[in-house]
């Protein structure tokens, strides 16, 4: 009749004899990756067979000390170390690693990975390495963040500028600026502004500023100018799509305008009447008519016509 107990342990792996019975039988424990078994079998079996007593299969690449064939009765320890493949990760850069037992520590310690002052790991060194286990090695960083008024200065082990926002609890909205981008990857030292960007829309109403219009009038000697209409602003709303900024107004842009009062131009009536013939040459100036440049500076140019039929052109 065989006797199994099963006891959890943290602590390294130790397989002894508890001590040899009176019947010829003795009691071993089994460690398998911190998973102690406690097994009565006869003295005269062997390792192997004392396993499969305790119905521990070994897989492919799994080993056990001492040997297989090892009689009980003789050994002072028996281990097994299990065939793992685990997933590292570091440096943004992740790998599948195998190793035949050990602990997280004797797998850093095989990949020849020393923890700096800031770096971590998600596991405790002393921790048994398991299949499909998956070892993150990170680093803390000293990182200055800038949100709603608030600075926030702390070491934080975080991969992106993202991930530094999200252990905050600081979400950005869809048209908030998050400088560097949430994409970026976190540097010792680095500053992050989180910036509010805010949309209002605002109607205004503006004046629209009257146009000045020239006219000839023949009837008035050259040279002379009378103002006919008084000139009288118009009125427009506006409206605006203003983006604001923390609060404060960045830009505007117009979205519509519509006129609400129509302006009333300015006309000013200019003298085309000549004194006299000109020049003596016996021509007289038919007509004189006036046309200004566009960019109201008030300057422009006449259109003599002359009796004898012909056309000249005078700047003012």
């Amino acid at each position: 009749m065989k006797i199994i107990k099963k006891i959890l342990t943290s602590g390294l792996a130790v397989f002894f004899l508890m001590g040899l019975c009176a019947c010829g039988k003795v009691t071993v424990q089994i460690n398998d990756g911190g998973v102690v078994t406690e097994l009565e079998v006869s003295s005269s079996k062997t390792v192997e067979q004392a396993l499969e007593e305790g119905e521990i299969a070994l897989n492919e690449g799994d080993e056990v000390s001492p040997a297989s064939d090892t009689k009980v009765s003789e050994a002072q320890e028996i281990v097994i170390s299990r065939k793992n493949t685990v997933s590292l990760s570091m440096d943004g850069k992740t790998r599948e690693v195998e190793m035949v037992g050990g602990t997280v520590g004797d797998l850093l310690e095989q990949e020849k990975i020393t923890l700096g002052e800031k770096q971590h790991v998600n596991y405790a060194l002393d921790e048994y390495l398991t299949d499909g286990m998956e070892i993150k090695v990170s680093y803390s960083f000293s990182i200055e963040v800038q949100c709603d008024g608030k600075t926030y200065s702390q070491d934080m082990e975080a991969e992106t500028v993202g991930d530094v926002l999200k252990e905050l609890n600081i979400t950005p909205g869809k048209d908030d600026r998050v400088t560097p981008a949430v994409t970026e990857a976190v540097t010792e030292g680095m500053k992050i502004v989180v910036n509010r960007v805010t949309f209002d829309t605002v109607v205004e109403t503006e004046e629209t500023e009257y146009e000045t219009v020239y006219e000839d009038d023949s009837s008035m000697a050259k040279g002379q100018e009378e103002v006919s209409v008084k000139g009288e602003n118009g009125q427009k709303e506006v409206t605006y799509k203003v983006t604001y900024v923390d609060g404060v107004e960045e830009s505007r842009e117009v979205v519509s305008e519509t006129v609400t009062k129509e302006p009333v131009h300015k006309v000013v009536k200019v003298g085309t009447k000549e004194s006299s013939s000109s020049g003596g040459s016996g021509r007289e100036i038919v007509s004189k008519k006036a046309f200004y440049d566009c960019d109201g500076s008030g300057h422009g140019y006449y259109e003599i016509t002359y009796s004898d039929g012909s056309v000249e052109y005078e700047e003012f």
